[in-house]
This record gives C-alpha cells, sequence and structure tokens, in this order.
C-alpha cells in the first residue's frame, strides 16, 4: 500500500482553467528551481504562465501560498510511503527518498520557504498546512499501524517519534554543519526505533 499526500482539491471551471492553474504551478516550479523563492514572483510566473496576476490571485492568495503549491507540484514524489509491513524498512525507503530531493535545488528552495515563512505568517501557516502536516498524517498513520500490530509499544507518543525521526533532517537542511547522505535513514531509524520497539 502508497499512501500519497492529498493533491490538490480540483479547481472549478472549463478546461482552460485548469491549463491555466497548471501552467501557473508549472511556471512557479520552474522559476523556484531557477532562482530561488525571490525568483518567483507574481509578476513572474503570470508572465511565465502567460496569465493575468488577477488569475493567480484568484486562487492563491499570496505568493507564497503559490509557491509552496507548486513546490509540492513538483515534489510530490517525496511523499511516496510504502506500508509494507515492517515499519524500520518502510521509514528508511520514506526518509532516502526526503534526503535525495533535498540533496539538490528541491532542498535548497525549501530551506528558503522555511526562511521566509519565519517573517511571513501566511506562508508559515501555508508550509505547514499543505506541506508538513500532510506528510505527517501520513507517518504517523505508518506508525499507527506498527503499534496495532504489536510492532511498536502502545504507549509511544507518535508525534514526538516523528520528531525525533524526521526533525533531524530539517535541521541540517537548514543549517549545513552535516551532508544528508544516504547513511542518515538508516541511523535516524535505527535510533528512533531502538527505543519504541515492542
Amino acid at each position: 500500500m502508497t499512501l500519497h499526500a492529498p493533491e490538490s482539491r480540483a479547481r472549478p471551471g472549463r478546461p482552460r482553467s485548469e491549463r491555466a492553474h497548471r501552467a501557473v504551478l508549472e511556471a512557479a516550479a520552474d522559476l523556484l528551481l531557477e532562482g530561488g523563492l525571490g525568483a518567483a514572483t507574481i509578476e513572474a510566473i503570470a508572465a511565465r504562465a502567460g496569465v493575468s496576476k488577477v488569475t493567480i490571485y484568484k486562487w492563491w492568495p499570496t505568493r507564497g501560498a503559490v509557491a509552496v503549491e507548486a513546490y509540492f507540484y513538483r515534489y510530490h514524489q517525496t511523499m511516496d510511503f510504502q506500508d509494507t509491513g515492517d515499519l524500520a524498512s518502510d521509514l528508511r525507503a520514506q526518509i532516502a527518498g526526503v534526503l535525495k530531493a533535498f540533496r539538490g535545488r528541491a532542498g535548497a528552495v525549501m530551506a528558503a520557504l522555511i526562511g521566509e515563512a519565519q517573517s511571513d505568517p501566511d506562508l508559515a501557516e501555508t508550509l505547514r498546512a499543505s506541506w508538513i502536516e500532510p506528510r505527517r498524517v501520513a507517518s504517523a498513520t505508518v506508525v499507527q499501524r506498527a503499534i496495532d500490530r504489536g510492532e511498536v509499544r502502545a504507549d509511544v507518543d507518535v508525534q514526538l517519534l516523528l520528531d525525533q525521526i524526521y526533525g533531524p533532517i530539517y535541521f541540517r537542511l537548514l543549517l549545513g554543519h552535516q551532508p544528508l547522505d544516504d547513511s542518515l535513514a538508516l541511523s535516524l531509524v535505527r535510533t528512533a526505533l531502538d527505543g519504541v520497539r515492542a
């Protein structure tokens, strides 16, 4: 079974509107990758997508909202989470996917989004709702299934366990003091699960 974050809700309107919506997301994602968050202005997105700024604001309240959705649109694969019945293996595989994405341009863009969110409450809320929360829900579901089948202790605080597993990834992403290498997935899972196994 593969869990996915919920896709963006379908927008009402004609196919032309759907094409415009996709064009905006593609343009915003390209601009983010080429020049970072600073390059993904509403004006630049509109020009590249061939739509008006009014069209963009019809769907997104802020530039940050467009940027986060465009990021997810381009990097939704980092959400893939296999549930094979072996929690350690599933976590390692999922974390490896995140690490692979974050080692590239996607990591620099995410770090910029997180940094900008510290002084932009709307972006912070969008980032939590569109990026962080769906991933936590999917991860919590897999951990809860491991608890239900007796692989993990029943008294484990699932949210705290997720913080222990995923927190170091974002810490390294933001500060760059240690690499986001493949060995991190194994180390994080081993360290976290050693203390919670049934």
